[in-house]
């Protein structure tokens, strides 16, 4: 193979990796295993994964993985609000 495919092979397994390191976190999250300070530590652990498997690639990274961790973290684990629980 050329370098250029490796390349591509070696990227692409690493992004797999790290969808799988979210996918976990997420899971746990959903199924309440998880203590909102215990899902915030778990979030950051995997962002500092994620910056050693594509460190090139942590804006894209904050934009779709982080704020896809902080829309489970908040809700699921976030306590409402007043307002919200009467609707």
């Amino acid at each position: 193979m050329t370098k250029d495919i490796d390349d591509y092979l070696d990227n692409n397994k690493r992004l797999k990796k790290l969808q799988q390191m979210v996918d976990d976190v997420c899971d746990k999250i959903k199924s309440g295993r998880l203590t909102l300070g215990e899902a915030r530590k778990e979030a950051a652990l995997v962002r500092l994964k994620a910056e050693k498997l594509i460190p090139f690639e942590m804006e894209k990274f904050d934009l779709i993985y982080s704020s896809r961790l902080n829309r489970m973290i908040e809700q699921y684990l976030m306590p409402k609000s007043k307002d919200e629980l009467k609707t």
